[in-house]
């Protein structure tokens, strides 16, 4: 995989995100979507309580997660130590008015300073009529927003969580993704995506990064070293599944669910 250019790295400081950036041929992300369904079918009414940190607990998602092709983009920004610090999934089902309202990710996760961005991964494709991701340009670099706790039916964020002021969304960036893309955006921006139109699933792979001095301010909680070593010790690391939701893997993924839980309903 190629590092960002300069131009690519200027853009992200300015803007507060990147898109789209090629980490897969649409065969391949293909194949992705295929091994997430089968454990959906699997898993069943579980699945999405399981799919939380599924990199945990299957060999696949964990080497998507770590691959170069996503890792060199997100060292080329946050530098050469990196943690994974989770991963989430944001899936549209075909018209069924899913949406997410407009946020800043900062507010909730408890994770200073804010070195962090999220890539988040296209399994099927993101055009324009699934409700693709929308920026705000820039407002990384703003202030961070009151929010709301809406707990607002087809809401797909936690707890409904919205910006309180009045936000000029005309100011929006729409980054629609074709399977096998991603996009990076960083922990203060503000950002949403409205409902998926077409017939199709819309499948976000959607993992979050951040350097290895950055601390987790709610409580205990875990990580994976994607990248160089860890030198600070903010984190108990987790270490690569070997069999797919083996014992082992299930112990210690249901601890990690339990704990991210924990600090994103935390006030």
């Amino acid at each position: 995989m190629a590092h960002l250019t300069q131009t690519q790295l200027e853009r992200y400081q300015r803007d507060g995100f990147l898109s789209p950036i090629r980490i897969a041929s649409s065969t391949t992300a293909n194949a992705w979507r295929r091994r997430f369904e089968a454990f959906e079918a699997r898993s069943g009414e579980r699945s999405v309580a399981l799919r939380t940190d599924l990199h945990l607990a299957e060999r696949w998602a964990w080497e998507i997660l770590v691959s170069p092709e996503v890792m060199q983009p997100v060292v080329d920004l946050l530098g050469p130590d990196v943690l994974l610090w989770s991963l989430n999934w944001f899936i549209k089902e075909p018209r069924s008015g899913d949406f997410v309202s407009l946020h800043q990710d900062a507010n909730y996760w408890g994770l200073e300073p804010h070195e962090v961005l999220t890539a988040w991964i296209a399994l099927s494709d993101a055009s324009e009529a699934t409700g693709p991701m929308r920026f705000l340009p820039g407002t990384h670099r703003g202030v961070l927003f009151e929010h709301d706790n809406t707990f607002a039916p087809h809401n797909l964020l936690s707890r409904g969580q919205t910006i309180a002021a009045p936000i000029d969304e005309s100011r929006a960036v729409s980054a629609p993704l074709a399977a096998g893309e991603m996009s990076l955006h960083h922990v203060r921006l503000i950002h949403g995506s409205g409902p998926n139109e077409t017939d199709d699933r819309r499948i976000g792979m959607v993992a979050r990064y951040c350097r290895t001095d950055v601390r987790q301010t709610k409580g205990r909680d875990t990580a994976v070293l994607a990248a160089g070593k860890d030198r600070f010790g903010h984190f108990e690391l987790r270490g690569a599944p070997c069999i797919d939701f083996g014992p082992s893997e299930t112990q210690r993924h249901a601890e990690a669910v339990q704990l991210l839980g924990q600090i994103i309903h935390a006030d």
